[in-house]
């Protein structure tokens, strides 16, 4: 188990000291790297590391589910929060549009589809849960309209599947393709230049800027950003505590961002300027292992039809909202920051921030993801019970 977590731990770490030698792959981008090597190390890997399939998926869940609580408070410790807010008006015109993207494709879809997959509406409904919120939605809108466990199931694991595919061609392809008629993001106005100055460590995508982490100057720095955010995780997991299990995630994802963001507003804390790179590397353990998670011989026993459908929701929903995004004047990273926050939820808004280099847009980001988990569950009943009627002869 020891040698299992220390492999998923030190693979990022040799792709951030292999891109700071090699210009061609540090322009590639350790995320995109960090993650597609991930999905090439799924094949094979229980012989690789000479460990139980069964095994290795447990650390790869805990892995994943510790990296990326740690990550969060790390990434807004050193955030000016005024000049991060100051955008969030454009993220909220994007999520409101996100949400009525993925409502009408997941209606559209259920309509079109329902001849061929039997309880469409609970596939509808669930699906909305899942790319308006997150998992935990899908589970509890499961709960609420008594949907049926092998469709369940069967959602989760096209979730996974299906979800990566779209981080994929969000991160590679999304900015390039959609810039081309999407106005580009402004950064901050002369207004806000100091609060930008503030957040100057964030702007610098290259792999060399983590060997900041290191330096025998800033290693105290390093440590008390850790021992930091590792509070944060204890007393938000303490407030989650109290509240029922179906819940836990989302007031858990909520107390850390919070108590992250008022951390953030303490000078002497703020000054840990570090410690954005230290989330980073979580994060990029974080996508590497969920990356490792993807089982490829689920492709060969797929349902297309199902898979279709939930193609269809996701790809169309994005090209909805890119239509949607053209006439209400959105930017480019404000639209894939959103449609991002909707479809993969709050942990992945850092990979998508990081693929766009634009630390500015995360904040907003993790705001409006927030908001997504707050609606998901509504949203999703409410699809669920409106399909369900619709195609009621």
């Amino acid at each position: 188990m020891a040698v299992t977590a220390l492999f998923f731990l030190m693979v990022p770490i040799f792709i951030i000291w292999l891109c700071q030698r090699v210009v061609a792959l540090d322009k590639i981008g350790v995320v995109t790297l960090c993650f597609g090597l991930g999905i090439a190390s799924s094949v094979g890997l229980d012989s690789l590391l000479n460990n139980s399939a069964a095994s290795i998926a447990e650390v790869q869940r805990s892995i994943a589910e510790v990296a990326i609580v740690i990550a969060l408070p790390l990434l807004v410790f050193s955030m000016n929060v005024k000049s991060a807010l100051s955008h969030a008006g454009g993220a909220l015109a994007g999520m409101a549009l996100a949400l009525f993207s993925i409502v009408l494709m997941s209606i559209i879809g259920a309509v079109l589809f329902h001849p061929m997959l039997e309880n469409i509406w609970q596939i509808a409904g669930m699906s909305v849960g899942a790319y308006t919120g997150g998992g935990p939605n899908m589970a509890a809108i499961k709960s609420a309209i008594n949907g049926d466990d092998a469709v369940f199931i069967t959602m989760v694991t096209y979730d996974l599947l299906f979800s990566a595919v779209y981080l994929i061609f969000v991160i590679t392809l999304g900015k390039r393709l959609f810039g081309l008629f999407l106005r580009p993001y402004q950064a901050s106005d002369n207004s806000a230049a100091d609060s930008t100055h503030d957040m100057a460590h964030m702007m610098d995508e290259s792999a060399s800027s983590y060997g900041q982490l290191l330096a025998s100057s800033r290693k105290m720095e390093t440590l008390s950003a850790l021992l930091l955010s590792l509070g944060v995780v204890g007393v938000s997991y303490l407030v989650a505590s109290a509240f029922p299990d179906n819940v836990m995630s989302t007031i858990m994802v909520v107390a850390i961002t919070t108590l992250g963001l008022l951390f953030s507003l303490v000078p002497a804390i703020r000054k840990l300027t570090n410690s954005y790179s230290l989330g980073m590397y979580f994060v990029l353990v974080f996508c590497f292992t969920t990356g490792s998670m993807i089982d490829i011989d689920m492709i060969m026993n797929i349902d297309y039809h199902l898979a279709a459908y939930t193609l269809f929701i996701l790809f169309g929903s994005l090209l909805l909202q890119a239509i949607l995004c053209k006439l209400f004047k959105i930017d480019t990273d404000t639209f894939l920051i959103t449609s991002s926050a909707a479809i993969m939820s709050v942990p992945f808004i850092p990979v998508i921030a990081g693929a766009l280099k634009n630390r500015e847009i995360l904040l907003p980001g993790l705001s409006v993801a927030i908001i997504g988990y707050a609606l998901g569950n509504y949203l999703g009943i409410f699809v669920a019970n409106f399909t369900l009627w619709l195609i009621t002869p």
